[in-house]
């Protein structure tokens, strides 16, 4: 399969992750790939190609797409554009699934979708703007937009080729969730492989197939993801922040950061510091 898995960790202190599309200033384009998060795309301005199987979408302003967990797709960004993006773990619809896991949202135009897109923008202007009490305000428009999603959007009979579909996915999307709560201890590929009652050898061909990269560097880019949080946060010591996210220490953090940041830990807190204007 030609599409690769996509980690995603929300927001400190938020259940879900926001940002503006990195595709912004054009001339982009995101490979096939999926997640275990419910995605939100929300074009505030200019427009967008979405390729999710055989069809697509050209989405201009005031369009929004939702993409479902583990549903491959791609993004063509040529134009500039102002997109907001939305990503919500799965986990959060639990109490909702129509089936094992199990949760699926139309694509086409729903009756709210002013009302969506409205909240969306809202959501974004609370969290650039950080007033006073701004976290509990963007929880509470989180949580509207929650409802539309699982009221207005929801598909509540859901044809069986879907549900067919999504569990190809499925088995590895629970082994990533797993890895996700568990990386700051000691995962190996035979532990894991137990735990879910699989071989190694059948992981791990589960992995280079289905995600497109190794366990063990999959492991380690959500190590890397939550160290770097620590270190934009700056409470810690870079050997505090290698042994709170799974490292043996600070050479192993310091090898793994350089490697995918092609800097040290050091530097990039340097490099914050100058940014910072400290």
């Amino acid at each position: 399969m030609d599409f690769s898995h996509e980690l995603i960790v929300p927001e400190t202190g938020f259940p879900f992750k926001l940002f503006i599309f990195e595709g912004s200033g054009g001339n982009y384009y995101r490979e096939r790939h999926w997640h275990r998060s419910i995605e939100i795309f929300a074009v505030c301005s200019g427009e967008l190609e979405f390729h999710i199987d055989d069809r697509r979408w050209h989405l201009t302003k005031d369009d929004f797409m939702i993409v479902n967990s583990n549903e491959v797709h791609s993004v063509d960004s040529p134009l500039p554009n102002e997109t907001i993006v939305l990503q919500i773990p799965l986990k959060l619809f639990e109490d909702y699934f129509t089936g094992e896991q199990f949760i699926w949202f139309s694509h086409e135009p729903g009756r709210r979708d002013e009302r969506f897109m409205e909240l969306v923008r809202e959501l974004y202007g609370v969290y650039c703007r950080k007033a006073c009490g701004y976290d509990l305000k963007m929880k509470s428009i989180f949580y509207q937009i929650m409802y539309l999603l699982v009221k207005d959007y929801r598909l509540t009979e859901v044809e069986a080729a879907f549900v067919r579909k999504n569990k190809n996915l499925n088995k590895l999307s629970a082994i990533t969730s797993y890895i996700k709560e568990n990386y700051t201890g000691d995962l190996t590929l035979e532990e894991v492989a137990r735990i879910f009652d699989y071989s190694p050898n059948y992981l791990s061909r589960m992995f280079r197939k289905y995600a497109g990269i190794t366990f063990k560097s999959y492991v380690q880019s959500i190590r890397l993801d939550y160290a770097l949080k620590d270190l934009d946060g700056g409470r810690y010591s870079i050997t505090e922040v290698a042994l709170r996210n799974g490292f043996s220490g600070s050479k192993a953090l310091a090898r793994a950061f350089q490697k995918k940041y092609g800097m040290l830990p050091s530097e990039y807190k340097e490099n914050k510091k100058i940014r910072n204007g400290h």
